[in-house]
């Protein structure tokens, strides 16, 4: 079954602790579970930790549409939990079976009327629940003009209900043309619109304090970190550090950047990538999201080739680059030591979508490659699919432009 369309979004980020401008942990009218959560248990499959081929004829869930004015890859709006895909899709939340396709239960999203976004963005699950956001218009009163606002839901994937909503009202003159949930722990929720970031107290589901011309990217522990601009034209960023709780700035990068971001690479660890903003030199970095300290030892200059990397939930840490050539290399994710790289001798580097528990995708040569992520060696020459987001049942993939599940066969 294809879903059409898509409405989790995407965003950008105001120093000031928002006081009297929270929202509410009220109800913005009941997500409506249309349908039972599937069980996966009746359609035995084996499970491959992790896989190394694919179905090569995917199975289309929704579309996935490129970001607004972005000529990258559209992203992967989805989640994989255990043997459930859990991805947004217009003005739901739905699930399907990992394994066979199937569809499974869906949520309407509270409080929206209909879809808005023009990007996906994927739920985020934190201890065992499925977070998902999206920009609503909240109805005015005989005293209230109407208002947007950011719905917010947790969801149990197993059962397919709703654990709760709230409403985060918006600031003042923010449209919430798009939205985007950043991170989750046990006390906060980091949500980003199109210009502000509202940091929200997971208990209370209220807001805490926001932020304006900030990309927030990474939350680890107490810190949510990403690129922090000068001015609205965001032409000028640092990398720099907030403290959860209130917003305090408690570290920022020396070096100015455009064209800078940054995106995560599991617990302490994170990369920075861009270019000097001083002399539009190629900058990449590791550092250290709690205290923005350097992580990587040698010169950055031995990093300044690569665009991207990807943590393998487990020791590897595997960056690359594509362009005029491919790069690929295989890092320690403790250490940062340089493990493996390509390309070496007769050998190409694929050009890398993901890595997980040690098996690094990918594609050489217009194939679906996997390489073995501790040695850089071709675990399957013929992966059948080069997915973004993988588990031990399945792979996502939205390079086409639809969201597309390909089920894992070894």
């Amino acid at each position: 079954m294809v879903r059409q369309g898509v409405l989790l979004g995407a965003v950008l980020v105001v120093l000031a602790v928002a006081g009297g401008c929270g929202g509410d942990p009220k109800n913005v009218g009941t997500g409506e579970q249309t349908s039972a959560a599937p069980t996966p248990t009746e359609t035995p499959a084996k499970a491959f930790d992790p896989p190394s081929k694919f179905v090569s004829d995917g199975q289309t869930l929704t579309d996935a549409p490129r970001a607004k004015n972005s000529l990258a890859a559209p992203p992967v709006g989805a989640v994989l939990v255990g043997r459930l895909v859990v991805y947004a899709d217009e003005t739901e939340l739905a699930a399907a079976d990992a394994v066979t396709g199937d569809d499974g239960w869906v949520i309407t999203m509270p409080g929206v009327t209909y879809a808005n976004s023009t990007e996906t963005a994927p739920p985020v699950v934190f201890d065992g629940q499925v977070y998902a956001a999206a920009s609503i218009t909240v109805p005015g009163t005989s005293r209230v003009t109407d208002h947007r606002a950011i719905a917010l839901v947790a969801v149990d994937p197993e059962a397919g209900s709703e654990s709760w909503t709230a409403t985060i009202d918006a600031l003042p003159g923010d449209p919430v043309q798009q939205v985007r949930l950043v991170g989750v722990t046990a006390n906060s929720i980091v949500l980003d619109t199109s210009t502000t970031t509202y940091v929200v107290d997971a208990q209370t589901r209220r807001t805490r304090w926001t932020v304006q011309y900030f990309d927030p990217t990474v939350v680890d522990g107490t810190v949510v970190a990403g690129q922090l601009a000068e001015d609205t034209t965001q032409t000028k960023t640092h990398t720099v550090g907030l403290r959860l709780t209130d917003g305090v700035q408690l570290w920022r990068s020396e070096t100015a950047l455009q064209q800078g971001r940054s995106f995560p690479l599991g617990p302490g660890l994170m990369g920075v990538q861009g270019r000097k903003f001083t002399s539009t030199d190629p900058y990449f970095d590791f550092l250290d999201p709690i205290t923005g300290t350097r992580r990587y030892s040698g010169s950055r200059d031995d990093l300044a080739e690569l665009q991207n990397c990807w943590f393998d939930a487990r020791t590897i840490v595997v960056c690359g680059a594509s362009g005029t050539r491919n790069v690929a290399v295989g890092y320690d994710a403790r250490t940062l030591q340089e493990i493996w790289e390509l390309p070496a001798g007769d050998r190409d580097a694929p050009r890398i979508t993901t890595a997980w528990h040690g098996a690094v995708y990918g594609v050489l040569n217009g194939k679906a490659v996997t390489l073995d992520g501790h040695t850089g060696a071709i675990r399957s020459p013929a992966a059948g699919a080069a997915p973004s987001v993988v588990n031990e049942y399945a792979g996502l993939s939205a390079d086409s432009g639809s969201l597309t599940l390909f089920s894992a066969v070894g």
